[in-house]
């Protein structure tokens, strides 16, 4: 079941309850129900008061990381007579096998790692010596709760975390191809199907795109989205990816020619009698963070696509 972000008052409440005082969060991710709960337990781990700035969701998800890393290591490091220095390089080969662990997670299935490839990763016995030896891995990551049995194998403990750490691992452009544009598959390529519910890693992938390469690159590859979903009205993949990224952008400003090239497509098509994806219900257009007057200009175009009244 998925938790969307609380309203203001709920986001208010929780972020009491946790203890994460309001201004700590930057306002996009204020009412993100993890983001909230993770940054309480950093907050709640640093040696002094954190840095009076807001923090975004990406910038608690990377602190918990290595949080989370830094405690595996420390398990591992009383297990195993290790002090100093070498508990904060232990910590980093955590952090690598954990992002290992995401690589091997978004082949196909449901994104866990079975019970095999869990414990190559994170040995239950001795470990291999580009780990530093030592011995209980598999008991620490799970002691610490970064992961969690799941099945026969196991799972990362929070799925969206799960989500933002495969993203920066995924091929963004292999996927799309896979997913949306599928007339540039070779004839007779078999895919397996990717259940609906892994699109998280590849929507935290057109995140990462605009923060690493920027606007207009993240821009360029959502208006790709666009006329695949004028190729195809009914494409599940590109309809859901184009509302995830527009919707969580922190600013959609500069991707107004996206929005207006969608809402052209869908007047458009509701001209000709097509229905419009139900994703893109009165809803997402009050999502994007632009200016009302912007909204206002999107609003216009979609009046085409808002059909007569019923009749009584």
């Amino acid at each position: 079941v998925r938790l969307g972000d609380l309203r203001a008052d709920e986001a208010r409440e929780a972020r009491a309850r946790h203890g994460v005082p309001d201004g700590a969060l930057a306002e996009p991710d204020a009412g993100h129900p993890l983001t909230i709960r993770l940054l309480s337990e950093v907050r709640a781990a640093l040696p002094g008061p954190p840095a009076p700035v807001p923090v975004t969701r990406d910038e608690v998800f990377t602190a918990y990381l290595d949080l989370m890393c830094l405690r595996v290591a420390a398990r591992l490091a009383d297990e195993n007579g290790l002090h100093g220095t070498a508990v904060r390089r232990l910590a980093a080969k955590v952090s690598g096998q954990v992002h290992e662990a995401a690589r091997r997670s978004l082949g196909p299935g449901q994104g866990g790692l079975d019970r095999d490839s869990f414990e190559t990763l994170f040995p239950c016995g001795p470990a291999p010596a580009r780990l530093g030896g030592g011995t209980g891995w598999a008991p620490a990551v799970l002691a610490e709760g970064l992961f969690v049995p799941a099945g026969s194998g196991y799972r990362f403990a929070h799925e969206e975390l799960a989500d933002w750490i495969q993203g920066t691992h995924l091929d963004l452009d292999g996927a799309l191809r896979a997913l949306v544009h599928r007339r540039d598959t070779p004839l007779g390529t078999h895919t397996l199907p990717v259940p609906h519910h892994r699109i998280g890693s590849v929507a935290e992938a057109l995140l990462l795109l605009a923060r690493q390469h920027g606007v207009p690159q993240l821009a360029l590859t959502l208006e790709e989205l666009v006329h695949a979903l004028d190729l195809d009205p009914h494409s599940w993949w590109a309809a859901r990816l184009l509302a995830e990224a527009l919707t969580r952008v922190p600013d959609a400003a500069p991707y107004t020619d996206v929005l207006r090239l969608l809402a052209d497509g869908i007047a458009d098509r509701a001209e000709d009698g097509q229905p419009t994806p139900q994703v893109f219900g009165p809803g997402f257009w009050t999502a994007p963070r632009v200016p009302e007057a912007t909204r206002l200009d999107l609003l216009r175009r979609l009046v085409l696509a808002d059909g007569p009244p019923h009749e009584p």
